[in-house]
């Protein structure tokens, strides 16, 4: 079992991982995010809801209006990756929402930081040495299509 247990990032994915927030000029702040992975519960229940709502969103005749939809649906999903934060505001998922509308640069760094699976999984199992590669991001790499 315990070289099972090396494989295992689903406990580490709910827990979070800090991502520390800088300005848009690179400057540091206190603030951070706790970011769930990919392999979280909450991220695969709400890509889930993403995939049965795509049949409804590629019914919206109107273009403009179907992609913003899709848009919407994307950020909504980038969203739930994150688990708390430092921001005085509670972290509900319409703030959280919110904030990554406006902080686009937050949302993408959001949505690469969960898909990296090797800041995920418990090191000390691990009998490897080497990093696993980035597994791109989250949202682009699921597509809610339309």
């Amino acid at each position: 079992m315990r070289e099972m247990k090396a494989f295992f990032t689903r406990q580490k994915a709910n827990e979070g991982v800090r991502l520390p927030l800088t300005l848009p000029d690179g400057t540091k702040t206190e603030h951070f995010l706790l970011i769930r992975g990919i392999d979280s519960d909450a991220f695969r229940e709400a890509e889930a809801e993403a995939k049965r709502q795509a049949m409804q969103l590629s019914m919206i005749e109107d273009e403009e209006e179907k992609q913003q939809a899709i848009s919407d649906r994307k950020l909504s999903l980038v969203a739930t990756l994150v688990l708390d934060w430092s921001f005085e505001q509670e972290c509900s998922p319409e703030n959280v929402t919110s904030f990554l509308r406006e902080a686009p640069q937050i949302a993408d760094q959001v949505d690469q930081l969960a898909a990296r699976r090797a800041l995920f999984f418990d090191k000390r199992l691990s009998s490897s040495s080497g990093s696993q590669p980035a597994n791109g991001s989250s949202a682009k790499s699921r597509p809610v299509h339309g």
